[in-house]
């Protein structure tokens, strides 16, 4: 089955950057960035005015949608299932029917908390190609981007641990978030999301990184 273009103009997009730097994917979005975006988009729902997810078995899809989606930075917050409907259902381990009534009520949330592309019909039936979650994409995609470039101050990448801690935040939020020049720019940007997220009502994450700076 094709990819939809839009997976295919994300991942240029992608790509674009990750090719000015000279780095791997893992090394331009190490593991531990994606482990944010996942977490934070875990959590997302529970910031919801109304929480989509009412039991914990569509929480745990939830999470196992959402770690396939981060699974390589690559692959920019979408799931490709090799085929269709029934391949992703069985590596989320739930039945079709039930992956494919989650998948239109999450479709039909406001921010969308997927896009799902079905490919050409055939007997009557369009194909799953792809799934995606929007907020880990723009987030793949704003960490690439502000890893790509050297602070201003110290004349580094910002470090992953903080840029983690950033994207955990933002995906809680369902945003991404400006280009932080500086590592203290971004260091006081994770307390203010923190601060905004207590203030909807949510716990903030702990940090995977204490800077010991004080503002």
């Amino acid at each position: 089955m094709s990819t939809p273009a839009s997976f295919q103009a994300h991942a240029a997009r992608f790509e674009v950057i990750r090719e000015a730097t000279s780095k791997s994917p893992d090394a331009l979005v190490p593991r531990s960035i994606m482990r944010g975006i996942a977490a934070g988009c875990s959590r997302a729902p529970d910031l919801r005015r109304s929480n989509p997810l009412k039991s914990r078995q569509q929480r745990t899809l939830w999470a196992h949608l959402v770690d396939e989606a981060t699974a390589r930075p690559e692959q920019v917050g979408f799931v490709l299932p090799d085929s269709g409907l029934k391949d992703l259902a069985e590596r989320l381990g739930v039945p079709p029917r039930t992956l494919s009534g989650h998948l239109e009520t999450w479709r039909r949330t406001r921010p969308r908390m997927v896009q799902v592309f079905a490919g050409r019909k055939s007997r009557g039936v369009a194909p799953l190609v792809a799934v995606q979650v929007p907020v880990a994409t723009d987030l793949v995609l704003w960490a690439a981007a502000i890893r790509s470039e050297v602070d201003a101050q110290d004349g580094r990448a910002l470090h992953p641990l903080l840029v983690a801690d950033a994207v955990e935040r933002l995906a809680m939020l369902g945003a991404a978030g400006p280009a932080y020049k500086t590592w203290p720019l971004l260091d006081d940007a994770i307390d203010d999301l923190g601060t905004t997220i207590s203030r909807k009502g949510g716990e903030p994450p702990r940090r995977r990184l204490e800077t010991g700076r004080r503002r």
